[in-house]
């Protein structure tokens, strides 16, 4: 009994009701859609970034073929890492309906 209510008085502020709400687990998707939330801003950045790398390297390759392979490889890994972000969209719906929690849009407030 000493112990729960030890246990119960413990807190961290960092990771407010995570693991104790009544919700069934929104503490620890409210950390997951943080987290998938910026790898999509770092992705999206990163595609934006190649292409736009890709695309100046096909303009001013001349011609020179290997130049042209070189920036039409940029070109194809931008747009499979915006496909994989795409998925990723797609398999975070489909985790959100089986786990019946709303991952993608988080009631933030936990209760309270």
């Amino acid at each position: 009994m000493f112990i729960k209510s030890a246990y119960a008085a413990i807190s961290n502020p960092a990771l407010q009701n995570f693991g104790t709400d009544t919700t069934g687990g929104a503490g620890l998707a409210f950390y997951v859609s943080q987290l998938w939330k910026t790898l999509v801003v770092v992705g999206g950045l990163a595609f934006l970034l190649y292409t736009i790398i890709g695309g100046i390297n096909w303009v001013i390759a001349g011609g020179d073929k290997t130049k042209v392979e070189s920036a039409q490889k940029h070109l194809t890994n931008g747009l499979t890492g915006l496909i994989v972000l795409a998925a990723s969209y797609a398999i975070m719906a489909v985790v959100s309906d089986v786990v019946g929690i709303n991952i993608l849009n988080i009631d933030w407030t936990f209760g309270n």
